[in-house]
Order: structure tokens, then C-alpha cells, then sequence
């Protein structure tokens, strides 16, 4: 290396913090801002929407501007001229969804802050145009409830703010893959349904008890499976999670969801496409006043699997609509209250369940998220000698026993209170199946799981072990050497979902942090090498050698200096003067070279001290994440094999078992 070469090297800048994609947790902490930037200036039921739309609208936007500069970059390469692989790669056909160029968000984006609102509204409806020929198009998407434009809801400078702050982060597939983008998506729906208050339980269901509901239906390839009361879609899911942890093709999963509210029907609609789900069947409407999933002869479908978290005691429910008889036929157990629904859906649960095959005796399973109050709620008829009066047995208790006497709830279980959100009554669930197998025909399981749980503000939580102590008894149906059996099992696969998160989280950790960190031990050897250097005059001076690695460079130059210098000292007196003038330009060489490289190499120090120390930071914190995620899986993990023990004690007593 020249000395020209190694000086450019030397003064060639290092970036001390480089951009780093974001972690899955860090991405979270991003969109809770987002939320917060909106708070105080509209109801949460009412402004998610706003978000999730700008959301959504700049994560196609970015997808889209990816996928035209990957094409135009193949093109180019390929020969094409700039501008006619620009206008080929913009073609919808070469694309799963659109952008028009109107609709740019940088474009949009820079409207006058009077005019955004306006742009925005225009900007979305320009996009469900261009996408509307598509199997998953986005009609009503980003229009549907929502206006930009509405002052007196979305400020101007609140809104500035929210597209300023989205405006901040590219997110294509390059810097957040759809996984990464989908889980960060359901933490938003969690962060708003954590701040919305009453309404938050109608549109999310925690995911411990989605994926304990999951785990109890087994949803397989194949099967329709139905959420009447869809929300965002967090249920569905679950199943669609658990089909594909067993191995099974999604393609031929049949999904449909009906959903009332039309902000949470198109959250809803955006999650589905955001985790990248092919094709599911959503209708927007009441599910107990006009049910949208109908036979070609308008009878209520009937499904392999439904799973629910209906509104808890809904009162408006629907009474007047069916009050002179209801044309689907589903209330063939009694006329539920008019003030509570939960009769209502559970109704519409049967109805919507497919009856037993006779060839494989196989039938349809709902399992359902219901206020404890449909366990005992309802009195049984009484004669005046038993209490004074003739009471009449009333609706919810009739319809009960029916239940009881057609033999279609399987298990019942009983969960801890403060479990859903905006709702502090402990709710239950309940496993309603038409075909039940011989040896639990004419029983139900009650499993009581209101004692386990880990206490949280606002919401308590399920843990992995909380929900082990329902999915042994529930599994082994109330079999105690069964049990027993099935506990090893149960530990083994929950702790390696345990482990399997936990990885997950340390590869999305390393790949956000492992390219920043590359360059820390080229740096740090660089810097002890650095340190080691002593840079005093006559230090340099005897260690300009050409194997030296910093000063080889100013050797041919101290070569020549020494050479005229040496002529010098040979030299007669006459020639001296004239050997003397030879070697001032040389020597102002060398040492203006000396110098230069001095600088530059003391220079080159700082900065690589600088480096160091700010990757090392980074480095430090990727170790500190890394730490908390092992230990908190530790901690979950500890939790199993302590919730197993105690397990295999319970089933030993066969009285406390019991109780």
C-alpha cells in the first residue's frame, strides 16, 4: 500500500451508529407511540381505526416501492433503458397489490398540512380503486369509517405528527418481514384494546386464551372452522397458527368471520392480509340479527369448528328481531332474556355446528369465551310448599337443562377474573360438541382454573404453566391415571414452545444487532494496534521500516532524505552547499508526509476509539436483551416443571384431585 492509499484509508469515515433494522420489540415500542400521539382527542374504539389505516397504507406503500426497485434494478441490468424498466415494473400485473403514483406516501405525505387530510382520503380511495379486480382487495379497507378530513376528531397537528412519525421508518419487506409485521400489528390491536376500555373486549381476545382454545378445538387441514363475533381476527388466528405448528397446508383451511362493528371488521381484514392468509370469507354485519354465512337455500352454514368471544350479557342483542319466531331456526331451546344474549349465541353456536357423520362419527366443536353467570343464572320451577310461591322456571334455566339433556357440552372451564380486556368479570369457557365420543357421553368436565394466573395492570395474565393445568384434565377428561400420564407430555411440548419463542426472539435480536456488531473485532484489534503506536518524533523516525504496517509507507522518502544526507556527509566543502539545496524538497517531503500521517493516523485513533466504544454499546445492549429474553424463559420454564410436580402430587390424592 502506497502512502497515497494508506492516508485515504486513514481519513475514510467510520459510521459510529448505523442504522440497524428494528427488533420485533423495538417495533412495538415505535407503534405505541404512534398510539400515544392520538390520545386525548378521540375515543380509542373510534381512532384505532386511523391508525391502523395509516399503518397499513405505508407498509403497501413501501412493499410496493421495494418490489418496483428490485424490478427495475433486474431490468436495467438486463439492458433495458432506466425509464422503459421503470414503467414495466410499475405494471399491476408484476405486483399482489398496487400503489398508484398519486397515492405515493411521499407525496402525500408533503401535502400542505391544511390540505392532508383531504390527500389522505383521496390517497386511500385512489388505492381500493386500483386494487378493487383482486381476489383480496381492499375495498373499504382504508375508506370505510374513516375520515382524515374530520377536524373536530384528528386535529392537523396531531395528524402531522402521526404521519411524520410513520414517515420516520421504511418498512418493506428488507427491514421488517411479514412475520415481524403481522405479530407487531396484533401488539398494536393489544395496545389499543389494553386503553379502549369497555368496548376493547369486543374487538381482541388475549393470546393465551386464543391459543388454549386453539389447543382444546385442534383445528386441522381441511376444516371450515367460524368466528361469529370475529373481532380482529386474533382467534382465527390461533387456529391457523396451530395448523401450521402440526404440519398442515393453510391452503385448505376454509376460515369465515362476521364481524358488526365496521372499524374492527376492517382491522380485522388488515390482519388477515398483513400475516399473509390466502383467502378466508368475511361478511360485515349483526351475527345474531342477520347472520351472513348462509346455504344456498339461506339456512345458517354449518361449520367443523367455531370459535367465539362473543359480548359478555350483551343486552341489545337482538330479541325484537326474533321475537316472533327466528327464520334460521337457531333458538330451538327457548327464547333467551331480552336483556342477555349469551343464550342467544351459544344457540347460534349449534346451529352452526356441523351434526355427527354417521360413517366416522365425527361432528362439529365450538368452543366459546362466556360470563360464568350462563352456569348458574336462571332458577328451576318451584311449588309454594318449597318456597312460598309457584314460581315458573324462567328462560335461561330451561334452556340450560336442554343443553344438558341433548347431551352437547362436553367441558366447562372456569377462568380467573380480570382475564379480558375492559371486562373485570371472570369469564369461562365452554366446549360444546355434537358428536362426543362414548366415553364422555352423558358427562361434562368442569375444570376449576380461577386460582393460577399472574397478576397484571391492567389485565392478569395466563402463563404457560396456568394453562398446563387445564390442558392435562382437560385431555385426559377426568382420568386421573390418565393424568398422570399425560403430564410428561404436556411439559415436554409446552416447554418447547417455550424454547422455540425464546429462540425466535434471540435469531430477531441477533439479526437486528449481528450486521451493526460485524466490524467490533476488525475495530478492536485496529484500536490495541493504535494504542501501541508511539507517535513522538524520533519514535516514528526509527520505525519507518518497509514491513513496518503504519510507517512503511514514508520509507522510499526517508530512503532518499538519508541517501542525499549521506552524500552530504562524503561530500567536499564546495559540493556541500549544492547537496544541501538538493535536499530541502525531499526533506519537506518527508516531512510533510511524516506529519500528514501522524495526523492522520492520531485521527484515525479517535475515531476508531469512538467506534468502539459506541458499537460496544450496542454490543451491550444486544447482551442485555439476549439476557432478559433467556431469563424470562427460564423463569416460564422453571414455572412448568414446578406446575408438573405439583400436577403429579394433585393426581396422586385422588380427594384433593376431585375437589
Amino acid at each position: 500500500m502506497n502512502l497515497d492509499e494508506l492516508l485515504s484509508t486513514l481519513e475514510s469515515p467510520i459510521v459510529v451508529r448505523p442504522t440497524r433494522r428494528m427488533t420485533q420489540g423495538e417495533l412495538e415500542s415505535y407503534l405505541d407511540k404512534a398510539a400515544d400521539i392520538l390520545r386525548g382527542n378521540a375515543d380509542h374504539s373510534e381512532f384505532r381505526g386511523y391508525v391502523f389505516a395509516l399503518l397499513f397504507y405505508k407498509r403497501i406503500n413501501d412493499c410496493f416501492d421495494e418490489e418496483v426497485l428490485t424490478q427495475v434494478a433486474t431490468l436495467t441490468g438486463a439492458g433495458v433503458p432506466r425509464e422503459q424498466a421503470l414503467l414495466l415494473a410499475r405494471d399491476p400485473q408484476n405486483h399482489h397489490f398496487i400503489v398508484p403514483e398519486s397515492a405515493a406516501w411521499n407525496k402525500v405525505a408533503r401535502s400542505v398540512k391544511g390540505l392532508l387530510g383531504l390527500a389522505l382520503n383521496n390517497a386511500m380511495l385512489a388505492i381500493e380503486r386500483a386494487n378493487a379486480h383482486r381476489e383480496n382487495n381492499f375495498d373499504g379497507i382504508l375508506t370505510g369509517k374513516i375520515d382524515f378530513n374530520r377536524h373536530d376528531e384528528l386535529p392537523r397537528d396531531k395528524l402531522v405528527n402521526l404521519i411524520n412519525h410513520f414517515g420516520s421508518q421504511t418498512f418493506d419487506r428488507a427491514h421488517v418481514s411479514d412475520d415481524l409485521f403481522g405479530n407487531a400489528y396484533e401488539y398494536l390491536i393489544r395496545n389499543f384494546a389494553s386503553r379502549a376500555g369497555k368496548s376493547s373486549g369486543e374487538f381482541y381476545t388475549p393470546a393465551e386464551v386464543g391459543f388454549l382454545m386453539a389447543e382444546v378445538l385442534q383445528p386441522k387441514a381441511g376444516m371450515s372452522i367460524c368466528d361469529w363475533a370475529s373481532g380482529s381476527g386474533g382467534l382465527l388466528l390461533q387456529c391457523i397458527r396451530h395448523v401450521k405448528k402440526h404440519g398442515g397446508d393453510l391452503r385448505q383451511l376454509r376460515l369465515h368471520g362476521q364481524e358488526s362493528n365496521g372499524t374492527t371488521y376492517n382491522i380485522s381484514r388488515i390482519n388477515m392480509i398483513l400475516h399473509g392468509i390466502p383467502v378466508w370469507e368475511h361478511k360485515q354485519g349483526d351475527s345474531l340479527r342477520d347472520p351472513r354465512h348462509l346455504t344456498a337455500d339461506h339456512r345458517v352454514k354449518q361449520f367443523d369448528r367455531v370459535i367465539m368471544n362473543p359480548p359478555f350479557s350483551l343486552e341489545d342483542w337482538g330479541y325484537d328481531t326474533v321475537a316472533a319466531g327466528d327464520k334460521f331456526g337457531r333458538l330451538s331451546f327457548g327464547m333467551p332474556p331480552a336483556s342477555n344474549g349469551d343464550w342467544a349465541w351459544l344457540q347460534q353456536i349449534v346451529k352452526s355446528l356441523k351434526d355427527a357423520d354417521p360413517d366416522t362419527g365425527e361432528g362439529g366443536q365450538g368452543m366459546v369465551v362466556m360470563s360464568q353467570g350462563v352456569l348458574f343464572r336462571g332458577q328451576p320451577e318451584q311449588t309454594e310448599a318449597e318456597d312460598g310461591q309457584n314460581q315458573k322456571a324462567d328462560a335461561e334455566y330451561l334452556i340450560r337443562r336442554g343443553f344438558i339433556e341433548a347431551d352437547l357440552i362436553e367441558a366447562i372451564v372456569v377462568l380467573p377474573s380480570k382475564l379480558f380486556y375492559g371486562n373485570g368479570v371472570p369469564g369461562s369457557l365452554i366446549l360444546l360438541n355434537k358428536a362426543k365420543p362414548a366415553a364422555r357421553q352423558g358427562k361434562v368436565l368442569m375444570i376449576w382454573a380461577s386460582r393460577h394466573f399472574q397478576k397484571g395492570n391492567p389485565q392478569n395474565l395466563l402463563r404457560p404453566s396456568d394453562l398446563m393445568r387445564i390442558l392435562v384434565p382437560w385431555r385426559a377428561f377426568g382420568d386421573l391415571e390418565q393424568a398422570q400420564l399425560l403430564i410428561d407430555a404436556q411439559e415436554a411440548q409446552l416447554i418447547l414452545e417455550e424454547e422455540a419463542k425464546r429462540d425466535a426472539r434471540l435469531t430477531d435480536i441477533e439479526d437486528a444487532f449481528g450486521p451493526v456488531l460485524e466490524p467490533l473485532p476488525r475495530l478492536t484489534a485496529e484500536l490495541a494496534t493504535l494504542d501501541a503506536l508511539d507517535l513522538k518524533l524520533q519514535a516514528v523516525k526509527e520505525a519507518i521500516t518497509p514491513e513496518h504496517p503504519w510507517f512503511g509507507p514514508l520509507a522510499p522518502l526517508k530512503a532518499e532524505v538519508e541517501r542525499i544526507e549521506g552524500q552530504i556527509d562524503a561530500a567536499g566543502r564546495g559540493d556541500k552547499a549544492t547537496l544541501k539545496a538538493r535536499l530541502a524538497m525531499p526533506k519537506v517531503r518527508f516531512d510533510g508526509a511524516r506529519k500528514r500521517l501522524i495526523t492522520a493516523i492520531k485521527a484515525r485513533h479517535k475515531q476508531v476509539a469512538r467506534a468502539v466504544k459506541e458499537i460496544g454499546k450496542l454490543q451491550e445492549e444486544r447482551d442485555t436483551r439476549e439476557q432478559e429474553v433467556r431469563l424470562a424463559a427460564e423463569r416460564e420454564i422453571t414455572h412448568l416443571h414446578e406446575t408438573a410436580a405439583d400436577l403429579r402430587r394433585i393426581c396422586a390424592n385422588a380427594e384433593e384431585a376431585q375437589r
